[in-house]
Order: structure tokens, then C-alpha cells, then sequence
């Protein structure tokens, strides 16, 4: 809401929001390439199948409204990697949403030259990623998750079918 308000009354520039957002995540294009280069943990994802990920402030804070969030999509053509709005953690239209503090952020940074998955893997194990699935086990799996997630050491969903 301050965002918001402060953007009206003195607005910031949409490529300084850009930059500020870049220095949080990194470079769109950084993603993409990492995430493209792990294409087979998200080849059977459903088109529509999203994931985001978004501060850990801003999940349970009065920052929501205007938090930022990286959200990787599936498309026919693969993974797409874009910036959007985190309206909230109970308005989010994301599958799974993935919260990160800004040390795990630095950590996944410095990983997008190498494999970005197996650092994911390693900061949730040490509970420094924080996981949500915001569908059903059913619907995760229906939408084609059972591959990534098992990359990333869920394994409730291989074998419990």
C-alpha cells in the first residue's frame, strides 16, 4: 500500500522499479537460460502451471500489496520467466509459491551459472527456502509437477500415488 501511494504521489521511474526488482532475483535473462537448461525437470508440466517466487518478507507482512515475485510459467514452448505482482499470499494465482530471505536470494544468484534446481534442493532441505503449495497433491500432480518436485526432494509425491 505505501508502494502505491508513494508511486503516485512521486513515481518512480518502470526501469528503476526493473533494476531494484533484477537486484533481488537477478536477470530475467539469467533465469531463463538456468531454467531452460534444466528443461527436463519441467517438461511435464501442464501449459498454465505456475511458480512463483517472492521475498519471505513479503508473505507475512504488511509489504504485499506492493511486493514484487518472479514467476516461472509452462508454455508449450517450455519454461517462461517473467516479473509480477505479489497481490498476497491468499491471492496469488500461482500452483506453488517459493519464499525466499535475502541471503537464500543471494544464494540462488550465484547459482544461475551453474544448477540453479540443486542449490533450490539444498536451501529448502536446510530450511532456508521456504515451500508452499497452494494446490491440492491431486492437482500438483495432474498439472505434471511429480518430476520437478522430486528434483527438489519432495518425494511424497513419487511413490504414494
Amino acid at each position: 500500500m505505501l508502494f502505491r501511494s508513494m508511486r503516485r504521489e512521486s513515481p518512480i521511474p518502470e526501469n528503476r522499479v526493473s533494476a531494484t526488482v533484477e537486484s533481488q532475483f537477478g536477470g530475467l535473462g539469467l533465469w531463463q537460460a538456468a531454467l531452460r537448461a534444466r528443461a527436463d525437470a519441467f517438461s511435464g508440466l501442464a501449459p498454465g502451471s505456475r511458480i512463483g517466487l517472492v521475498e519471505e518478507a513479503a508473505v507475512g507482512s504488511g509489504l504485499e500489496p506492493g511486493s514484487r515475485m518472479m514467476i516461472w510459467k509452462a508454455t508449450e514452448a517450455g519454461i517462461e520467466v517473467q516479473y509480477g505482482s505479489f497481490p498476497g499470499f491468499e491471492h496469488t494465482d500461482v500452483d506453488i509459491l517459493i519464499a525466499a530471505d535475502a541471503a537464500a536470494l543471494a544464494s540462488l544468484r550465484q547459482a544461475l551459472e551453474g544448477d540453479v534446481l540443486a542449490q533450490m534442493r539444498k536451501l529448502i532441505r536446510a530450511g532456508e527456502l521456504l515451500f508452499f503449495a497452494r494446490k491440492t497433491r491431486r492437482d500438483l500432480e495432474d498439472a505434471g509437477y511429480d518430476e520437478l518436485l522430486d528434483q527438489l526432494g519432495f518425494a511424497f509425491l513419487g511413490a504414494c500415488r
